[in-house]
């Protein structure tokens, strides 16, 4: 075993998300909404360590302390030596969606991401190079990616918002 419990409890969630990225739809991710704690990193994880067998997966988990940089989420893709932020924002969508396999960009705490990293979530899913899945706590202002560009962008996207004493429900799905 490699130290992680397996998850339980969370198959319709799993299938659902997997729809959502997989789905033959315009739906460009998945936003899975509720309260610190109740497993919305964790469920996102296992979704995408099973869709990592046909996607090319890149995690970000986005902090408050990355937040005060631009790009801070997306650092590791992000070249030094460039000054122009358009300039910066297309290397890391490039670097990104390098590869030959479809790309899944999975945000954890979304709300955490500076003005950059979002407008490079926007470009993903608006240009439809990436499919995304995102966490936000439900107790923090979003921003406009999280989901409003999810919708606008096709109509179609998954929402699964957490209830701490019964788990994971769709609310809304274009």
């Amino acid at each position: 075993m490699d130290g992680v419990w397996p998850l339980t409890g969370r198959d319709e969630e799993l299938r659902r998300i997997w729809a959502a990225i997989e789905g033959s739809g315009d739906g460009s991710g998945v936003l899975v909404a509720g309260g610190a704690g109740v497993g919305k990193s964790r469920l996102a994880s296992a979704a995408v360590a099973v869709l990592a067998k046909r996607h090319a997966v890149r995690w970000v988990t986005a902090t408050a302390s990355a937040r005060t940089l631009p790009l801070g989420a997306f650092a590791q893709w992000a070249p030094i030596s460039q000054a122009d932020p358009m300039m910066v924002i297309h290397t890391v969508i490039k670097a990104l969606t390098a590869g030959d396999k479809p790309v899944v960009v999975a945000v954890d705490d979304v709300h955490l991401l500076d003005d950059l990293s979002v407008v490079v979530i926007q470009q993903l899913v608006q240009r439809g190079l990436a499919k995304v899945v995102l966490t936000l706590r439900s107790t923090e202002p979003a921003p406009d990616t999280a989901w409003g560009l999810l919708m606008r962008k096709s109509g179609a996207g998954l929402r699964l918002a957490a209830d701490p004493g019964v788990g994971f429900s769709s609310c809304c799905r274009g």
